[in-house]
């Protein structure tokens, strides 16, 4: 009995320092409360979720909010008692100014309002600033979203013209939408522009007078049961696009210049924010453009007369009207390496492919082609490819495996002593499409692959030079990646 007593006390004592010691170390730092002084701030949202939380795009209203407050900042996920004393020192350490939304915020009557201009994801956030945590609250629900397609985003821009598109699952509304702190009130109208063309899934703004270099307009969160891209407005002068010059072989097509070929005219732009509306007797093409990248206007008949009209619109509110007949060349094979699989989840490098499409109007033959890696070429078979139909090239054990998508029902196979030198590289290495002059037809990027996912081109007429041509995802092979 004598040493049992003592025995158990230690054994508590050692129990107590492990459950503080877990307590320590799966928590974390403690976090923080809102301050003394800002109590009395009440949150509501507009729009309001569920249970009063807020939407994927909103207006965060702080009542009761004093010029004291200062400026307010928007974080993801909750706050440790030191990420608010860094934020109230201005001194954000990197792992919290990745955390940072950034916000609009204005102030009206004793309400100060803050808009984040960029939706939400669900889940956590807190607003803090100088003085303070100022409170915390959920994202709960995401409304179908209406993308400011011009001006981009990523500018300001003036609200002379704009234009919201979605995905057309839901009717648009047509009542004014008032953006703040400007108080410009805008009625929308159906379509892209007066054509009405796409009135179904978009609408545009006209606003007159124009926006003054110092007023900033922020979207109302909603239009009917959609939510808007949150992205503000503002006046700031712009000069006008210049437009390029042509060579010899191009069309001057208002700003930009098109080489028109058999079934299309790929129009290079110059590097400013464009937003080119363009009409032929296939249909419409909208396309905002930047950095000098170019687009294709498809569907047009080989070997005959074509029009193109529509706008073309910069940043300084100037409007382009252009009206342009042309001649199309004769019918040609296009050769477009479409998409590649080199990580397979399946045995390598036996479950490896590389999809090739004959985007052209006439008949292709391989035979006139080499497939080319870093270490070196193989050449391909003879084999003809009808116009738009697409093959796979593999090695020749290839087998579709229980791991991996398999090919589309009927899909061509066109086996290959080798695919790639040793096999495609999971590790990123670029493929190109070699004719008998050795030039470079079609290529894909050298991107790092993802197990099971395959290098796609977005369309099969995306350029090689643009860099938002490929993506990785679900492979198609056999199908169109469109």
């Amino acid at each position: 009995m004598s040493e049992t007593a003592p025995r158990r006390g230690r054994l508590g004592l050692v129990r107590t320092l492990a459950v503080l010691l877990f307590s320590l170390v799966s928590c974390g730092p403690p976090l923080a409360q809102p301050d003394a002084g800002v109590h009395a701030l009440k949150l509501s949202f507009d729009p309001s979720g569920e249970d009063g939380a807020a939407s994927n795009v909103v207006r965060i209203r702080l009542e009761g909010a004093s010029p004291a407050v200062g400026a307010v900042e928007l974080f993801t996920g909750s706050l440790s008692s030191y990420s608010v004393a860094r934020i109230k020192s201005g001194e954000l350490p990197d792992s919290l100014a990745v955390r940072q939304v950034p916000v609009m915020s204005w102030r009206t009557h004793d309400q100060l309002l803050v808009a984040p201009t960029r939706p939400l994801a669900v889940g956590a956030y807190s607003l803090a600033g100088s003085s303070g945590l100022l409170g915390q609250f959920q994202v709960t629900t995401s409304a179908p979203l209406l993308t400011r397609l011009w001006p981009p985003a990523s500018s300001n821009g003036g609200l002379s013209h704009a234009i919201y598109c979605g995905d057309g699952s839901a009717p648009l509304t047509a009542d004014a939408l008032d953006f703040e702190p400007a108080g410009v009130a805008v009625l929308p109208a159906r379509g892209i522009d007066e054509s009405e063309v796409f009135a179904n899934r978009c609408f545009h703004l006209d606003a007159s007078p124009t926006l003054g270099s110092e007023r900033i307009a922020v979207p109302p969160p909603r239009s009917g049961v959609w939510a808007l891209d949150p992205a503000p407005f503002s006046g700031v002068a712009t000069e006008p696009a210049l437009a390029l010059t042509c060579s010899p072989d191009e069309l001057p097509l208002a700003l930009g210049c098109a080489l028109v070929e058999d079934d299309r005219a790929v129009v290079r732009t110059p590097s400013a924010a464009l937003l080119w509306v363009l009409h032929s007797e296939q249909g419409t093409v909208l396309e905002v453009t930047q950095a000098g990248a170019s687009f294709v206007l498809r569907g047009l008949t080989p070997s005959s007369s074509a029009r193109a009209w529509g706008n073309v619109y910069d940043l300084s509110d100037a409007e382009l009207p252009f009206d342009a007949t042309f001649q199309t060349s004769p019918a040609r094979e296009r050769p477009v390496l479409n998409e590649l699989l080199a990580n397979p989840l399946g045995p390598e490098p036996q479950s490896e492919w590389i999809e090739l499409v004959n985007d052209g109007t006439a008949p292709l033959d391989l035979a006139h082609f080499s497939l080319r890696d870093s270490g070196g070429s193989v050449s391909l078979p003879d084999a003809i490819l009808a116009p738009h139909e697409l093959v796979l090239l593999t090695r020749q054990d290839f087998a579709p495996n229980a791991s991996d998508v398999p090919p589309a029902p009927d899909t061509r196979l066109i086996r290959l002593p080798t695919l790639g030198t040793a096999g495609l590289s999971n590790s990123g290495e670029g493929v190109a499409l070699i004719d008998a002059h050795s030039v470079v037809v079609s290529s894909l990027p050298p991107l790092a692959a993802k197990a099971g996912q395959s290098l796609a081109r977005r369309h099969t007429y995306s350029q090689d030079a643009d860099p938002s041509a490929f993506t990785v995802g679900t492979p198609t092979p056999g199908a169109l990646n469109d």
